[in-house]
């Protein structure tokens, strides 16, 4: 049987926090154009990522292995790889969110932000955990 020790990436989330603190704080600042390209591309690569999530968390649920008790100890493995496979692209999401706000803040793109924190909460709404 295996443990239940909680998935915990380490993505740079240390890193992620000061970058996005320092924004906040107005310790720097960028151009806007750099901001909304930079964004964009984040954007790109959180489709792709969420996309995946959504594909890993209905794997997370997958039935069919059958009635037998090793089935359904193979089952509840594969469920368990899925979720704490959910876990750490949660984790990798959140990250990239936090790290847009950051970019977006440096610029004072205080809509963007709005619009940014609309994203995370429709996420949430579909099941992803992106908060860091």
């Amino acid at each position: 049987m295996t443990s239940e020790v909680p998935v915990n990436l380490d993505y740079g989330q240390a890193e992620i926090s000061a970058f996005l603190e320092g924004a906040r704080n107005g310790q720097f600042s960028f151009e806007r154009e750099a901001v909304l390209e930079m964004v964009g591309q984040y954007d790109l690569l959180l489709n792709t990522l969420t996309t995946v999530r959504k594909q890993v968390g209905d794997a997370a649920n997958f039935k069919g292995f059958g009635g037998l008790q090793s089935a359904l100890e193979l089952q509840d493995g594969f469920s368990k790889k899925a979720t704490d496979g959910a876990t750490v692209l949660d984790q990798i999401i959140g990250g990239i969110y936090d790290i847009q706000e950051g970019y977006l803040r440096a610029a004072n793109l205080v809509p963007e932000i709005d619009a940014l924190n609309q994203k995370r909460i429709n996420l949430a709404a579909d099941g992803v955990d992106n908060h860091s």
